[in-house]
């Protein structure tokens, strides 16, 4: 069994089960103990919580080896009785320290923001946009990633809704915007699989959550979306006529018609626009470094966004991390 002392005294485990340098785990972990006593706190007095506050078993781990139990496991995707028993635990403290710590960790983590999905019966409500300054370059990259789960049992309704065509099995999708160095600014929340990344991109209304004058670069899957851009007034200073140009502009590849082949300036525009779409590829194959989302994932599916988000916002420190580090090395 790995204890506290262990991790202390063998600093490289931290690194082989979660992927973290032991500088950075131990780091989130004391921002973590700042947090607990108020997120314990908030979790104790939840309006659907039915036991009384201070009610219910005490941990018998310490924090610090519940939380590199955790990372582990989302890390390695190893049964949770395995990671359980690695670290003084049982398989039932996994499953619930998977909802316990995962809000804590997002707290203390650059994660990105979760775009939930509206419909059109809901009450309309005011969409926050990111800040244009939050973009590198003005520009934000928009694509969707699959992620295999187990065939559904309810019924074969249910099933039609996870069938993914594209990937010819039943799968959890979700939608990322990054910007142009490699940062995950926002996900929405995971839909099943069968649906299509122009009607995810549309319910979760991501041309309303950017700001005014960023350039949205996204894939052939997106086609229509840059005729869905709303329209704003501007003042030429000069002349003082008014004229309606695109709230943002939107670059997607010439797709091949039928019959016809793209012309050598559409092809062009494909390269030179894929060589910009590139770094959205690269934080897909950066997140599936945890295999909890790179293989069949094997938990609720309730927990699957607030999983993603925390995947995501370990990405985004250790892509801080090299770039810290080149910085220095270019300096």
């Amino acid at each position: 069994m790995f204890t506290e002392t262990t991790l202390h005294k063998c600093p490289e485990l931290i690194r082989a089960f979660t992927g973290i340098p032991a500088e950075e785990f131990w780091d989130i972990l004391e921002k973590m103990e700042a947090k607990l006593p108020a997120h314990e706190m908030g979790r104790h007095t939840r309006d659907d919580r039915k036991r009384a506050v201070g009610a219910g078993r005490k941990f018998d781990q310490s924090l610090a080896q519940r939380t590199v139990a955790v990372l582990s496991y989302l890390r390695l995707h190893a049964p949770q009785l395995v990671i359980a028993l690695m670290f003084g635990l049982t398989q039932c403290d996994i499953s619930r320290d998977l909802r316990r710590l995962l809000p804590l960790i997002n707290s203390v983590l650059p994660c990105p923001e979760v775009w939930d999905v509206t419909k059109d019966n809901q009450e309309s409500k005011v969409l926050v946009t990111l800040p244009l300054e939050q973009f590198v370059n003005g520009r934000v990259l928009v694509d969707a990633t699959e992620q295999q789960v187990y065939r559904p049992a309810n019924n074969n309704e249910t099933r039609k809704l996870y069938y993914s065509g594209k990937k010819k099995a039943f799968t959890m999708k979700t939608q990322m915007a990054t910007d142009d160095d490699h940062h995950i600014l926002a996900i929405s929340a995971s839909v099943p699989g069968a649906m299509h990344d122009k009607k995810l991109s549309d319910e979760v209304k991501t041309l309303e959550r950017l700001p005014d004058g960023c350039e949205v670069d996204a894939d052939k899957g997106y086609q229509g979306m840059a005729d869905q851009v709303s329209l704003v007034t501007v003042c030429n200073l000069e002349t003082g006529i008014e004229q309606q140009i695109p709230r943002l502009t939107v670059y997607i590849p010439f797709k091949k018609m039928k019959g016809k082949e793209l012309t050598e300036q559409q092809e062009e525009f494909n390269s030179q626009l894929s060589a910009v779409r590139v770094r959205v590829e690269h934080c897909f194959g950066w997140v599936k470094n945890w295999a909890i989302v790179a293989t069949r994932f094997r938990c609720s599916h309730l927990i699957y966004t607030s999983i993603m988000q925390t995947v995501c916002g370990l990405v985004n420190i250790q892509t801080q991390r090299w770039q810290t580090a080149h910085s220095a090395n270019c300096a």
